[in-house]
């Protein structure tokens, strides 16, 4: 359980990390990371570089919940609060992972693009380990 946990926190420092170099400007992997419109090259939106740091701060934050939740780090929030907060971003993943219905997630319709090929083979499954990293730290007594 303890790997497990680790690795997913591992996981999360490392998408955080890549997420401050996207909104520093970086470019590897973002035209793979943003879903485009069927038959074009077209993304369906662009984040801005705050937007993007804000991702990156949620994605650190929870990679500390979810830690600090698995006794892998010092603990210096409450523990209600910790483990409320590993509910809420188990909820999260898993809304990820069912997706809108028509570009993210297992019940996406555009099924043809550079994203949703990544989406149905790295981001889905991942969100999907994430949600089950997050319930199972969420489910261990305080």
């Amino acid at each position: 359980m303890m790997l497990w946990l680790s690795l997913s926190g591992f996981i999360l420092l490392l998408l955080g990390g890549i997420h401050v170099y996207w909104a520093f400007g970086g470019k590897w992997g973002a035209s793979a990371a943003l879903p485009t419109k069927a038959g074009s090259q077209q993304t369906l939106f662009v984040p801005g570089a705050a937007g993007t740091m804000i991702v990156a701060c949620l994605l650190f934050c929870a990679a500390m919940l979810l830690l600090m939740q698995g006794r892998l780090l010092p603990v210096f929030l409450g523990a209600a609060f910790i483990k409320w907060s590993c509910w809420a971003c188990a909820a999260a993943f898993m809304l990820r992972t069912i997706g809108d219905f028509n570009y993210v997630g297992l019940f996406r319709k555009v099924r043809t693009t550079r994203f949703a090929k990544f989406d149905l083979y790295l981001f889905t499954p991942l969100c999907l380990l994430l949600s089950a990293a997050f319930f199972a730290a969420a489910s261990l007594a305080p």
